[in-house]
């Protein structure tokens, strides 16, 4: 941090109109680890004004070096190719919203212009086209975008502080019934019916189900190992990457008539990389296995509801297992959840209801002859 003695006001000499008519003093300053910085104002107390606030920023650990303007939309693709982390699904949800929606709000605007109000507002904005939990997804990422530029010195703070955000209603899941899976698996594009079969008997995400390749199946016991999911984005070569989260690792035992799906598949040519489930040769990938679901919708009546695309599939198959009797835990390892928690968090609402559990557990246990007692109460008068 520079010493305050760094810092000194003095009169300009030279009276050069470069940094504007009647500016006679000049600020200098040296910020710790740069160069000496300067900054001319006509009076000396506006100077003395201006130095007291660099050292006050820079004691709290604020300051910002006098630097060109950078706009929000340069710094925002930048931002966006330095998310290393990012898979290729959040690669292109990131660069939609930016370019759909971000951008067009914002990217026009120096960073250090944009106001906490104008974050606002931006956001009441998005609530006009997005559903709440879009807008809350939305400004995450601009929310990142800012956090990013405080941390590089572009910018004293984020706007980004005290954001009110459309309130998101977690509707809970409605499974769908067997007679439309069943109907799906029917009128689905013909090359995605064992996708429909095998998705319902066993839960799969959908890049899990797209990226299952035969060294990771076992016909003799009946054995599927999942490792690694699809993060393809073209249809032609299979790219594979780490599962969504640790526990997602598991082994599935698989049932007869799944067993026989396979059984039939194994003996067609299998797809690039030695993929289970593939359209013609060609690798299914995100926006593909979309596109088919969403014209599966058009003759499947009973597709609606809550939650959309191959997850439903997924709901299914937890709600069977739940009316099955399997308990939170074994849901949880079949689905590969982080533990029971986060299966009660999405399906509680379809267990047993402990209240009613215990009614009929209780109830009969100590009975009585109520034919007989209907004969011997008093129709009248006092009761002895």
């Amino acid at each position: 941090m520079a010493r305050v003695e760094d810092l000194w006001v003095r009169k300009d000499k030279t009276r050069t109109p470069v940094y504007g008519k009647g500016m006679r003093y000049r600020a200098e300053w040296t910020p710790l680890g740069q160069n000496k910085q300067r900054k001319s104002f006509a009076t000396k107390a506006a100077a003395m004004a201006f130095l007291a606030e660099q050292v006050s920023g820079m004691n709290r650990g604020t300051y910002v070096a006098s630097r060109q303007k950078v706009l929000f939309a340069d710094y925002a693709d930048k931002w966006r190719r330095n998310q290393l982390q990012h898979r290729p699904s959040s690669k292109e949800q990131v660069e939609g919203k930016l370019r759909l929606y971000i951008i067009p709000t914002l990217g026009g605007r120096a960073l250090d212009s944009i106001t906490r109000a104008d974050i606002q507002e931006a956001v009441g904005d998005w609530c006009d086209s997005l559903a709440p939990s879009s807008v809350k997804v939305t400004y995450g990422y601009a929310s990142a975008i800012f956090k990013a530029a405080v941390l590089d010195g572009i910018i004293a703070k984020s706007p980004c502080i005290g954001i009110k955000l459309p309130p998101v209603e977690d509707a809970p899941v409605v499974p769908l019934r067997t007679e439309v899976v069943q109907l799906l698996a029917e009128k689905i594009y013909k090359p995605f019916r064992p996708m429909v079969v095998f998705c319902a008997a066993t839960g799969l995400r959908s890049s899990e189900l797209r990226g299952l390749t035969w060294d990771r199946v076992d016909l003799d016991t009946s054995m599927i190992t999942i490792d690694r999911q699809l993060i393809s984005v073209n249809s032609t070569d299979p790219v594979w990457g780490p599962l969504k989260t640790p526990s997602s690792r598991r082994n599935i035992h698989i049932g007869m008539h799944s067993l026989q799906v396979l059984k039939t598949l194994r003996e067609q040519p299998a797809g690039p990389g030695g993929l289970v489930f593939h359209a013609d040769g060609l690798v299914i990938i995100r926006k593909s296995a979309s596109q088919v679901w969403r014209s599966a919708r058009e003759r499947v009546p009973g597709l609606g509801g809550v939650g959309t695309g191959w997850h439903q599939l997924r709901h299914y198959h937890a709600s069977q297992l739940i009316a099955g009797g399997m308990s939170p835990v074994a849901v949880a390892h079949r689905l590969g959840h982080k533990d029971a928690t986060e299966t009660l968090r999405t399906y509680a609402h379809l267990w047993p209801d402990d209240d009613t559990k215990a009614a009929a557990i209780t109830d009969g246990g100590v009975t009585m002859d109520l034919e007989a007692i209907a004969h011997e109460l008093p129709t009248g008068g006092q009761v002895a």
